[in-house]
């Protein structure tokens, strides 16, 4: 009866562990052949063959085959993450470190409870040993007891590696979800220590007193105290240190969109300072046009061809002063004209022969965006339109390169569409839906999205990346 309950909680922590190793995975990795249905399940099939092999490979109970059982472990499942999941290399040691550093750490927490069912045990045959009628009842009440002591280790290691798990999945950020940087390093202190003093137990586990073997925990009984705590204390370690740099990374992320946007406000209000010449200059030519135009009265009474010369090159003169102060995007609004004008400015400059339009571009009294929010939308879509130009023109030098800004109304809801060619390759975020940034610095890029949809949401609509070939739409989508 004994050996049947104890076999049956082994195959229920099996897949208990399955269970947890499948949500884990699934949060920081995505499977190669993600289309298939259920795909995210394999990790806890593959977790269930390996143990099922490691059971039967290493059946043994001495401190070599533990460890050896460990060491199998740990190959196994890191050569299913790289078969079996996108994602670079660092993050595949990530997975199968930390998850393994968490199993051995609740199982060594949650053995210690051994030592309860021992002394009841204990207590039970002192009491056998003093009366003979509950002799006769000892070897049942031990099966029964035995059974409650792997039924409890079992629990309190299905609690722990749960609670764990649960908590690292719950504060990671998967802005970079399927990439691990040199931060892995950090995550992987306190779980490679867990694992170390896992197998630092396992070979001493079992030492020989007089050519007997003794259990470690039946030859120093305060190891009952000491083991358990350090895994606590190295669970939580693996858990809080993941948290705390989780947290250091969204307040990075913080400064890095701070930065980003005091350098648009910036931009901005160069971009107002440059409309304001502007306009100032067309001002003064409206002041000048009544003296201008007394001239050409004087020029028109008199006759000759030396004359019409003369009046044809005045003219002249006055297109080209009209023409140099003609800021040539004109969307109704002064804050979007500066923005696109700057912007289409610096783009004609970095990409030689690009096409750029914002004759459909028009912004009503019905759109109440703010000029900041506005400028936060146009300032960001361009820029990442202009970048993608600029790369597609480094791989494909003859490619045609165009930006076309357009706006229009459906219902009462106002749409920005920002179109632009690119090279044809685009990663997006499986949560969030937006496109992976390219750049190497990933605290300063690849935020200005997030921006546009701060700002979207905050008008009640959102924003959508369409990729058709090598055409990206940007749509921007606000109430009216």
């Amino acid at each position: 009866m004994a050996e049947w309950v104890i076999g049956l909680t082994g195959v229920l922590l099996c897949l208990f562990e399955g269970y947890c190793i499948q949500s884990f995975f699934g949060r920081f990795a995505v499977p190669k052949l993600c289309r298939i249905r259920n795909a995210g399940w394999a990790a806890g099939a593959a977790w269930i063959v390996i143990r099922a092999f490691s059971e039967g490979l290493f059946s043994d109970t001495d401190s070599v085959s533990l460890i050896l059982e460990l060491l199998f472990t740990f190959c196994a499942l890191f050569v299913f993450c790289v078969c079996w999941y996108q994602g670079d290399i660092l993050l595949k040691i990530f997975l199968a470190v930390q998850f393994i550093s968490l199993r051995e750490l609740s199982f060594w927490a949650g053995y210690s409870l051994l030592y309860i069912v021992n002394e009841m045990i204990e207590v039970l045959v002192y009491k056998a040993g003093t009366s003979a009628a509950s002799a006769e009842y000892l070897p049942a009440a031990a099966g029964i007891l035995s059974c409650f002591g792997v039924a409890l280790v079992g629990a309190a290691r299905c609690a722990l590696l749960l609670v764990s798990t649960r908590k690292i999945v719950g504060s990671y950020c998967s802005k970079g979800r399927g990439r691990m940087g040199r931060e892995v390093i950090f995550y992987l202190l306190p779980s490679v220590a867990g694992v170390l003093v896992s197998v630092l137990v396992r070979l001493l586990l079992i030492t020989v007193t007089d050519g007997t073997p003794v259990l470690l925990y039946e030859k120093y009984p305060a190891l009952y105290l000491i083991i358990p705590l350090t895994a606590f204390v190295l669970l939580g370690a693996v858990v809080f240190s993941f948290r705390i740099y989780q947290d250091m990374a969204a307040l990075q992320e913080e400064r890095a969109e701070k930065i980003v946007l005091e350098n648009q406000i910036t931009q901005m209000q160069s971009s107002m300072v440059e409309m304001e010449h502007l306009y100032d200059g067309i001002r003064s030519v409206k002041h000048d046009m009544k003296n201008h135009m007394a001239v050409l009265q004087n020029l028109l009474r008199k006759k000759g061809a030396d004359e019409d010369e003369e009046i044809r090159q005045y003219f002249e003169g006055m297109r080209q002063s009209v023409e140099q102060i003609d800021s040539r995007v004109h969307t109704g609004n002064a804050v979007s004209d500066a923005v696109v004008g700057s912007k289409f400015r610096y783009a004609a400059k970095k990409v030689k022969g690009i096409r750029l339009d914002a004759s459909r571009f028009m912004l009503t009294d019905a759109v109440t965006i703010k000029a900041y929010d506005m400028g936060v939308i146009l300032n960001n879509g361009l820029d990442n339109a202009i970048e993608a130009c600029i790369r597609m023109r480094e791989k494909q030098p003859d490619a045609k390169a165009y930006i076309t800004i357009r706006s229009f109304k459906a219902k009462n809801m106002y749409f920005i569409e920002i179109e632009n060619s690119f090279d044809g390759v685009a990663l997006f975020h499986k949560d969030s839906g937006l496109p992976i940034s390219t750049k190497k610095d990933k605290e300063v890029h690849g935020i200005g999205l997030k921006n546009i949809r701060k700002c979207a949401v905050k008008y009640g609509g959102d924003l959508d990346c369409i990729v058709k070939g090598s055409k990206f739409t940007l749509s921007v989508m606000v109430k009216s």
